[in-house]
């Protein structure tokens, strides 16, 4: 089984990637991480794909610690 892989964009660092695997199947979309490279999630479609970026952000920004304000 033959794929096709093409970089769609590059969110906060994240590459979304659009895998095609036959002209019969459908598209799928691969979030891989900014640090390595490696696969982090698999998604039917790109919105799914580009909420879960920018929720996983959002997550990692509400757990950093907070200075108190003077």
């Amino acid at each position: 089984m033959q794929h096709h892989r093409h970089t769609e964009a590059n969110i906060l660092g994240y590459r979304l990637d659009r895998i095609e695997e036959s002209q019969t199947q459908a598209s799928r979309y691969e979030v891989c991480s900014p640090e390595d490279g490696a696969l982090i999630a698999r998604f039917e479609n790109r919105p799914e794909a580009e909420r879960f970026i920018v929720l996983r952000e959002l997550r990692t920004v509400a757990m950093r610690p907070r200075n108190p304000v003077y």
